[in-house]
Parts: C-alpha cells; sequence; structure tokens
C-alpha cells in the first residue's frame, strides 16, 4: 500500500499563496506552484525577496530534490517579469531537467516564443516560462506565448513538459478552428479553448 512520506510547505509561506495549487514529479525532481505568492521576487532565487510582499498574487514555483528519503529545496522560481495577479505557478511541469510554469492572468501582448515580455497590452493573455537545470543551477530557457496572443485567453491554464516538448493550453481562447492548425485569429467561437505545442531546436 502507500505510505506518505513528506509533508511539504512553503519556506516563505502565508495566507492565500496556494501552496501546491499545482505539482509535478519527475524521478527525483519535485516541482509545486503556488498562484497567490506575493513576493516581489525576480527569477531564480530572487533578485528581490521572498520575504516582500508588494506583488500580491504575482505567483512562484519551488523545486526540490530528493536526497535520501526526504526532500531539499534547490529553487525558488519567479517570473522574470514579475508582477502582481498574474498567477505564476497555476500550472507546472517537470520533465528530467526542465520546468514549465505558467502564469495564466499574465499581461504580455506579445507573440510566439521569446516575445516582448514587458509588453503588457493584453490583460490576461498568459504566459508559460521554461526553466532549464544545469548541474544543481537553473536559468530561464524561454518566455512562451499563444501565436494569437489575446486578453483573458488564459495561455497558461495547463501544462506539460516532456523533454525538449512543451504543450500549454488556454481553456477560454475564442478561435472557431477545428483540429490541427486552423484559422487561429478567427474569434468567433467563445472560449471554446485551445492548446498550443512547442518543441526546442538547438541551433
Amino acid at each position: 500500500g502507500w505510505t506518505q512520506a513528506s509533508y511539504l510547505k512553503a519556506g516563505n509561506g502565508a495566507a492565500s499563496d496556494s501552496f501546491g495549487q499545482s505539482v509535478a514529479i519527475s524521478g527525483t525532481t519535485l516541482v509545486i506552484g503556488a498562484s497567490g505568492e506575493d513576493s516581489n521576487a525576480a527569477l531564480i532565487n530572487g533578485t528581490g525577496t521572498s520575504a516582500d510582499n508588494s506583488a500580491s498574487a504575482s505567483g512562484a514555483a519551488y523545486v526540490y530534490i530528493q536526497s535520501g528519503i526526504t526532500w531539499v529545496q534547490q529553487a525558488f522560481l519567479k517570473a522574470s517579469n514579475v508582477q502582481a495577479g498574474d498567477g505564476f505557478g497555476y500550472s507546472v511541469g517537470v520533465s528530467g531537467d526542465t520546468v514549465v510554469v505558467s502564469a495564466p492572468y499574465e499581461s504580455g501582448g506579445g507573440k510566439f516564443a521569446n516575445a516582448d515580455s514587458n509588453d503588457n497590452s493584453a490583460s490576461g493573455a498568459g504566459a508559460s516560462y521554461v526553466f532549464f537545470r544545469n548541474g544543481t543551477t537553473w536559468s530561464q530557457q524561454g518566455y512562451l506565448k499563444a501565436t494569437n496572443t489575446e486578453a483573458d485567453d488564459i495561455f497558461g491554464q495547463s501544462a506539460a513538459v516532456s523533454g525538449t516538448r512543451v504543450v500549454v493550453g488556454a481553456g477560454l481562447e475564442d478561435s472557431a478552428a477545428l483540429g490541427i492548425d486552423g484559422n487561429a485569429n478567427d474569434n468567433s467561437n467563445w472560449a471554446s479553448g485551445a492548446a498550443y505545442f512547442f518543441v526546442l531546436n538547438h541551433n
């Protein structure tokens, strides 16, 4: 039968952080999202501080590695463009040394991978962030946006990663396209939803 081996809480836990909103595991690496986390820290392990709660519900993700029979926090992940209300950590995925963390309420108006993360022209459009581990060091590898970015699509409501492949769901996307690679710019079917598949190209 199953036995509970660990009980995990955030090291900077606070009311309404929603630690455990999302979880994913790959081998001995565990990722936990906290979409309501409020710190103003940015990027890996914080260029701000995880104790400064000035960015309400900006969100965070925590990476743990298994050491013997216990878990040790390896990284505290934040978006590169931290903003209140983005919900970073709403969905997470992990595969080996790659982690994807989504922020479905992020407001970037850019399109495609590695768009301008400082463009806040599309409220609630959503974004996903890809992180890669080299040894024990994590770095952000990608900022993913939809090809048809629009406000309130909540791109990043769900996310998954397998190797160098990432899929991101946008439950409120509006196109009337059917099947694979249809017309993503036809917005006549409100909240029909869509999924987007990305692959890392090694150039």
